[in-house]
């Protein structure tokens, strides 16, 4: 009678789980997936010009500590600036077409503003906020090391500041 009911939970165990969607079949849909908004770098979440500075002000005082506090551990460098930080950018939609200061163009490998800017010669990432260090040549000739702090507000909306300067916020301009 044991082996009459050991068969019967056997073969009811079995019918449940032929039943059931195989395990491996989410993870290939997975895999081959297309990737959505959150999986792509481009996409960011709305901060407020606040929060905006603070993570400006956090990815400062990791680079002024040379990355050695306990916060430079989020910090990560990468080897292009990030989609969510390319394009062309202005402080108006006006000043989009103009050449001027009020403009800046960000490459995947350079910060370009109206007249200074070069290739990054060291770029770091820190949750909402992206540091470019570049180098330029000053006046006299000797070429100084600057870094330029932004921090995406939103889908259109950038926040910028040059050293330790103020920060301004900045329009996505249509590609040019």
């Amino acid at each position: 009678m044991k082996q009459i009911v050991s068969a019967t939970a056997l073969a009811l165990i079995l019918a449940a789980c032929s039943s059931q969607e195989p395990a491996a079949e989410p993870e290939a849909d997975i895999a081959t997936a297309t990737p959505t908004a959150s999986d792509d770098d481009s996409a960011v979440e709305d901060i407020s010009a606040g929060d905006a500075d603070a993570a400006m002000d956090a990815m400062e005082r990791d680079d002024a500590t040379d990355g050695s506090t306990a916060n430079a551990s989020a910090r990560s460098e990468v080897q292009a600036i990030p989609e969510a930080f390319r394009g062309t950018w202005a402080t108006s939609p006006e000043n989009c077409s103009a050449r001027s200061f009020y403009r800046v163009t960000v490459q995947d490998d350079r910060v370009n503003f109206f007249e200074d800017g070069g290739f990054a010669s060291d770029i770091r990432v820190k949750g909402h906020a992206l540091a470019v260090t570049y180098p330029f040549e000053n006046p006299n000739g000797e070429t100084e090391h600057r870094v330029v702090y932004f921090a995406r507000e939103t889908e259109d909306r950038i926040r910028i500041r040059e050293g330790d300067g103020e920060s301004q916020t900045y329009v996505a301009c249509p590609d040019q």
